[in-house]
């Protein structure tokens, strides 16, 4: 499945980051946030600019030998590419602490090439000549390697008796297997060993689909980076027009209001922020072409409503009313206002420092802020243990941009975001109105406030799930990034198991069985969307955070419903 269609522009679900380059930054942010500085690259960690300056802000830097750091007290990274054999042996005896971060699927490669090599083999490298992985690749070869970009360089080698012919992991493979056709005839021995990595090859069958269907197709990523540049190769011969651009600011109007489908794709070192950017601006350029269409117009203020944080603070309202059904208390205007400026503050704020415009996140922040500053004053009137409890989430909220800096190993625990989210909603929406109404203590309460933070934890794991798939770069500190599909899957069907038994312990109680029997049913639907998003694999949309976050609607509605039946 596809990013979400729209304005007849589809973005490539392999476009983006792939594992290995994942992984290496992962390791580096991990170190960072630990306050193990300084911190090298052996080289730059992969070849897109705005990952190395976003690195080299937070003092990240790249040399090419372990003496030319400045502080060898530091930490030394050996990047995804990998290293020669020859030249690990140097930096592991440098005596700074050395972190590994070689793709797996280059080592493999290297354990490949080492094999044979061991065995006699001469050993062909398909793949770039001076690319940081292949010169990795030839130090495996034991002084018996060659490097050829294509068939054209293979019909010059001469006769062996024994080769290996091997690929760099982001070769095109049919490129690969022609150019190893090739020395097969001049062999009398030959083994052809395929090293192009799985997720390079699901790129390029991905790009082939899309890319012949397409009038035009973008290539976002590196100008110095291979395999981006060989998927802009791969898309000349498919689409009537390519463009390989680093950033949207190389974009022109004229050039995506003409086409009539476009295909935007990215190669393996382009973080996902960027590929964004580049898919929102070509869309808002599109959608000029309709702004006289009520649709467009009505599509465009949904998108804003959702993307400021106005609907997720209503949804808290949603459940904040739920929560006060569940809990025997009365309907209070005053909370329900007090969970919308609080959830709206603490959910905005981080939208506001991300906002790649200035002036609007300026302006964002100032909102932002002054709900915060609403809610505060609120939480006093309620007495000082509110007010702390409400400045302690708030704080959490606005802080946690900066927490690299704070260097704080407890924010940077697994899972923090996502448990302290779910805290956060529970304290607006369930332990308030019970405070306030004085039904603290009672097991209505505690059971609603655990069924608000099951319900939010889920909600949360569930768009940081995606969101881990856009490259946040927020190392892992959301569950899915710090624990992975599986144990996420598996966490999130207990959350399901516990919320059903929430609700049955309330019916056995016996508490408001009607409200009860409304919200089991609601929970029907929680369930639809976390077997539909788990098993779709699809990034973090508007329309996504619209079915999410509706839930709190739908149980609203059932809760407001029940007090008829």
């Amino acid at each position: 499945m596809y990013m979400e269609k729209e304005q007849d522009v589809i973005v490539a679900k392999s476009a983006g980051f792939c594992p290995g380059v994942k992984r290496a930054i992962d390791k580096v942010l991990e170190l960072e946030a630990a306050g193990k500085k300084p911190i090298y690259t052996i080289g730059p960690l992969i070849h897109n600019k705005q990952v190395t300056d976003m690195l080299a802000a937070k003092q990240i830097s790249s040399i090419n030998h372990p003496q030319e750091a400045a502080d060898n007290t530091g930490v030394l990274v050996i990047r995804a590419h990998g290293i020669t054999p020859q030249f690990q042996q140097e930096v592991t005896s440098c005596g700074m602490e050395v972190v590994d971060a070689t793709c797996p699927l280059v080592k493999r490669a290297h354990d490949v090439i080492s094999k044979y090599a061991q065995e006699g083999y001469s050993t062909v490298i398909v793949g770039d000549g001076g690319h940081a992985e292949v010169i990795g690749l030839l130090g495996y070869t034991q002084g018996k390697g060659v490097v050829v970009s294509g068939p054209e360089e293979a019909r010059k080698l001469p006769a062996f008796d024994k080769v290996n012919v091997v690929s760099q992991t982001t070769q095109k493979e049919s490129v690969f297997y022609e150019t190893a056709e090739i020395i097969k005839a001049k062999a009398a021995v030959c083994q052809i060993s395929n090293t192009v990595c799985q997720p390079t090859k699901d790129r390029q069958k991905e790009t082939v689909e899309l890319a012949k269907n397409a009038d035009l197709v973008i290539v976002v990523g590196g100008k110095h980076s291979a395999n981006t540049a060989r998927l802009a190769l791969l898309c000349q011969g498919l689409a009537p027009r390519v463009l390989h651009i680093e950033t949207e600011t190389e974009l022109q109007p004229e050039q995506v209001l003409r086409p009539q489908k476009i295909f935007i794709t990215a190669g393996a070192s382009t973080p996902n922020w960027v590929i964004d950017k580049v898919a929102n601006w070509v869309r808002e350029t599109r959608r000029t072409r309709n702004r006289f269409a009520w649709t467009a117009r009505l599509k465009g203020a949904w998108n804003a409503f959702v993307r400021s944080s106005f609907y997720t603070a209503f949804a808290a309202m949603a459940l904040t009313y739920v929560c006060m059904k569940l809990e025997g208390a009365k309907t209070d205007w005053t909370l329900l206002a007090f969970s919308w400026l609080f959830i709206f503050s603490l959910t905005s704020v981080n939208r506001a420092l991300e906002n790649s415009s200035a002036r609007a996140g300026k302006a964002a922040l100032a909102v932002s802020l002054t709900a915060c500053a609403a809610a505060l004053g609120m939480a006093a009137t309620a007495g000082w243990q509110v007010f702390l409890l409400a400045l302690a989430f708030l704080a959490a909220g606005f802080f946690y941009p900066f927490r690299h800096a704070l260097k704080s190993k407890l924010l940077s625990f697994p899972g923090t975001k996502d448990v302290v989210t779910a805290l956060g909603w529970a304290f607006a929406c369930a332990w308030l109105p019970a405070y306030a109404h004085g039904l603290p203590f009672q097991k209505a309460t505690c059971l609603a406030v655990f069924y608000a933070a099951l319900l939010v934890f889920m909600r949360s794991v569930t768009l940081g799930f995606s969101s881990a798939n856009k490259d946040l770069m927020v190392g892992k500190e959301t569950f899915y990034k710090a624990f992975g599909i599986t144990a996420t899957k598996g966490a999130v069907a207990c959350m399901l198991a516990a919320l059903t038994g929430v609700l049955a312990a309330l019916w056995l109680m016996p508490w408001k069985p009607t409200l009860v029997g409304m919200l089991l049913i609601g929970n029907l639907y929680t369930i639809y969307i976390v077997i539909y998003y788990y098993s779709h694999l699809t990034v973090r949309s508007v329309r996504q955070e619209t079915f999410i976050d509706g839930q709190f609607f739908i149980l609203w509605i059932l809760s407001y419903l029940s007090k008829y039946m």
